[in-house]
């Protein structure tokens, strides 16, 4: 009985002390590799905003399309007419939103920094320039992080700008040491879903 107890008190002190070494070198090693600053770039879908906003406009100028093609449909450039405005129609409808921003990481799960927007559905164009406050976990290589922002919203050809806000309720992350690849959804702001890559420093 004697026997079992020592042994069974060697192999945990062997354990603790195996388990406090690698806990020592992880600590040491996060502290010297940590990049505090990323720059980032992503791409994607439209906002919530920009889609809803857009197929109104859409809407609107469609109808305002048809109703200037019924007044001239009479005249003898009928075909040659709508053969342009079909053409037109179809190069303005692209429809995406970009944006790049910075970070500052005061750890690794939570960081400070801001960002613009752009984009576009038909003719209608969204620009914005926001604070954010960003929240990470995960592994070392695979996060994920969900971030809060607000600032301010410009359309152009509209008058004063407005209030902008936006929430990613889910973003992952492979994650290195000088970079990351992410992709992530967002409402109602910026794309609904974006993907991206960010160089950290």
């Amino acid at each position: 009985m004697k026997k079992i107890i020592l042994a069974l008190l060697l192999m945990g002190t062997i354990c603790v002390n195996t388990f406090a070494q690698a806990y020592d070198v992880v600590e040491a090693g996060e502290e010297v590799d940590f990049n505090h600053s990323e720059v980032y770039l992503s791409a994607g879908m439209p906002s919530f905003v920009g889609l809803f906003s857009g197929m109104f406009v859409a809407i609107f100028e469609g109808i305002g399309q048809a109703a200037a093609n019924s007044g001239n449909s009479g005249g003898s450039g009928e075909s040659g007419g709508s053969g342009e405005s079909g053409q037109t129609n179809k190069s303005g409808d692209l429809a995406f939103s970009v944006a790049g921003g910075y970070n500052y990481y005061f750890n690794e799960n939570f960081a400070l920094g801001g960002y613009a927007s752009y984009e576009k559905f038909s003719s209608l164009q969204l620009i914005s320039a926001q604070a954010k406050i960003t929240a990470q976990y995960g592994w070392e290589h695979f996060k994920i992080y969900h971030s809060l922002s607000g600032g301010i919203l410009f359309v152009p050809g509209s008058g004063k700008p407005g209030f902008a806000f936006d929430l990613t309720y889910l973003g992952l992350k492979l994650d290195f040491k000088n970079w990351n690849v992410f992709v992530d959804a967002s409402i109602p702001m910026t794309g609904i879903i974006k993907a991206g890559a960010s160089f950290k420093f």
